[in-house]
This record gives C-alpha cells, structure tokens and sequence, in this order.
C-alpha cells in the first residue's frame, strides 16, 4: 500500500472532522498541512461548555431583537441563543462576572443577567439621577452566597467623580457627591474604561497616566485617592480607547491604550508602592493572553498554541464574524479562517468593525 494511501484510506473523514475541530490556532493549522485530506476536512463545532472551558467568550446584543450571540475566540466561531430574550431587548451591557452581566435599559433601569441560565436579578431604579455614568463593576456575582454583592457606577470625570453606589437586596442607590476641587485634583476617565473591583471594597480606575483608588465604607461615604499624573497632552490627544485589566501576579493593574486612529496599541502595568503609583509600557505578556473589552477584561495563561503574547479586542473583520486579535511581537492585527485556511493580517484597523454592545464574560458552570 502506498504511504498516501494511509493518509486517505485508513482514517474516515469523520474521525478527521473530530479531531480538527478539537485543535486550535497553531497546531490546527499544522494539521491541516499534513496532507490534501487533513487539509479539507470538515470542522465541526465542539459543544458549547468544551468552548467554555477554553477562554472567555465574547457577548454580544444583537440590535434590539434581544438574541444573544457567543463568539469564541480560540475557534473564531459565533454562536446564537436563537430566542430572543424580551428583557435585553434596548438594554445595554455594562459589565461582566463569571456568568452574571450587570445591564441597563433606558435612563433608570439596572439589573442582573446570567448568560447561561438566562436568571435576571431586577436592582431598584435610579430615581434621583438619569445613567449617565460611562463605568461600572461589581464586587461578585449577586447570588454569591458567602459575599455581599455591590454594585458600583462612576461618572467619567470630577474632583472626585460622582458614584452610585447600592448593595444587591438593599432597596435604593447612595449617589455620592463629593465635588471638593481644592482636597481632590481632578480625575478623568474614557467611555471605555471598566473599573476594577478588587478586595476589601477598593475600586481601581487607572487611564491616560493616573490612577483613581475609591474605598467603599460601610457606614459612610466612599473616600478616594488618586496617584500619579497625566501623561502630556500630545500623547492623551493620541488615546482613543482605554480597557483596564487586574494583573494578579504582579499585584496591580494592565492598562492598555488604543492609539491614533490607525488602531497603534500600547499596554502599560500600574501599581503602587505605597503612596506612589508606578507605572511602565510593556512589550511582552509573559505567554500571556489578553482579552479586552469595556466593562470585562482578562488576563489568562496562554489559552492555546499560538495565542500567547497576543490581545483579543472586541473587533471582527470586514463584519463577517472572523474575530481579531492583536500580537504584541508583530506589532499587527491577525484574524484565523479556519474554514478558509487564510490569515487576515493588518498593522491597522481600518477594515474593522466593532459591536455596538458587546463584552468579554468568563462563563463559569454550575
């Protein structure tokens, strides 16, 4: 038997489809180059929770319909609930936790959504004040049975920003306003920069070179501290997208900055020693991966061959639902075609689009 014959032969087109579907990046791409067969064998989609164990997924609202789709960024694939969910219908996503979405609709309302059982938790509606506030987190996810869950929402600028404030059960928002410019300089942030809930109710926004540090109370106002100043004007001017991310590891924060409009990224750590915010660009994530978005952000250990050192933004490709990612060694942006076998590659985003109402959630089963 000749030794093409083994390759044609002797495994079905089934068992091919079952294991490319089950490589990613790098080495799916290497299977393909094996031979003619491998190379055209058809992928099938892995189930849903294979997907979910991989790498966080991005969310997306589909218009005003309601339907929900998942993008998975290691398989560069789009699923769809199908339904439309009538309560996320002309809602807007606002940040993410584990399974739970924290949502608003219209002017004044705020609840909960899990993107995986579809659950809604209702908060009471902001009455005194309109949501005009661009940044919000919380602590946990609100069923948490051994934490209180807080929700928190800043305005995007002030001397200290403005805030709402509420714990999940209670029956009505704190607004706090502590507008005092000769104790507090003033503090600005970017629509896209999504505040980081870290222990012991401290709330980190990091954006063009300074960092905002609130301390929720129990019984009392929130108080602040902001370190660090702004970078000079010529490079804020430069800056058109801010997402922020925890960095375990090194005990801070990641910020990274969308600059020009040719889409130039630079990532830099924030951390402070004592009373002093440091501050530095980085080129290299430590095989790390990256996923950003307003609202939801995370740093992962690499999550396949391949897609170390490399930052997914909330972008696809010429809208048709090939998602992008950004290598930080190459300096440009990438999209996969598994199907196709071709390599999108830009070193600007000109050809991208972005959802309107979109977020990175790390599902998490029950």
């Amino acid at each position: 038997m000749e030794r093409s014959n083994l390759w044609s032969d002797l495994i079905s087109s089934d068992i091919l489809a079952l294991i490319s579907s089950r490589l990613v990046a790098a080495d799916y791409f290497i299977f393909r180059a094996v031979c003619n067969k491998w190379r055209y064998a058809p992928m099938i989609p892995p189930p849903r929770p294979f997907l979910q164990e991989k790498s966080p997924c991005l969310m997306s609202l589909r218009g005003n319909t309601g339907i929900v789709e998942f993008y998975d960024p290691v398989y560069n694939l789009i699923t769809t609930t199908g339904i439309p969910i009538p309560k996320l219908r002309g809602s807007r996503i606002r940040s993410s936790k584990d399974n739970w979405l924290l949502m608003s609709h219209g002017n004044h309302g705020m609840f909960f959504f899990n993107s995986i059982s579809n659950d809604i938790i209702d908060l009471p509606a902001l009455e005194e004040h309109e949501n005009y506030f661009s940044s919000w987190t919380f602590s946990c996810p609100p069923d948490s049975s051994s934490s209180v869950c807080i929700v928190v929402g800043i305005e995007f600028d002030g001397c200290p920003p403005d805030a709402y404030i509420i714990k999940v059960g209670d029956t009505s928002w704190t607004f706090s306003y502590l507008y005092d410019p000769d104790r507090y300089k003033c503090f600005k942030l970017t629509g896209c920069n999504n505040p980081i809930f870290f222990k012991n109710n401290i709330v980190y926004m990091g954006d063009e070179g300074n960092l905002g540090v609130m301390t929720i109370n129990e019984s009392s106002i929130p108080s602040w501290e902001l370190y660090g100043s702004y970078f000079r004007r010529r490079k804020q001017n430069s800056i058109q997208h801010v997402y922020t991310v925890e960095d375990v590891d090194n005990e801070g924060m990641l910020v990274v900055f969308l600059c020009h409009h040719e889409g130039e990224v630079e990532v830099w750590r924030y951390k402070l020693n004592g009373k002093v915010l440091e501050r530095e660009q980085i080129t290299s994530l430590d095989n790390k991966t990256l996923f950003v978005s307003s609202g939801g952000s995370y740093l992962k250990t690499c999550v396949a061959p391949g897609l170390g050192n490399k930052i997914f933004f909330p972008m696809f490709h010429n809208n048709n639902n090939r998602g992008v990612f950004y290598c930080l060694a190459n300096r440009k942006y990438f999209s996969f075609d598994y199907l196709d076998i071709k390599i999108y590659s830009s070193p600007n985003i000109f050809n991208l689009i972005r959802p309107r109402s979109c977020i990175w959630t790390e599902a998490v089963n029950d």
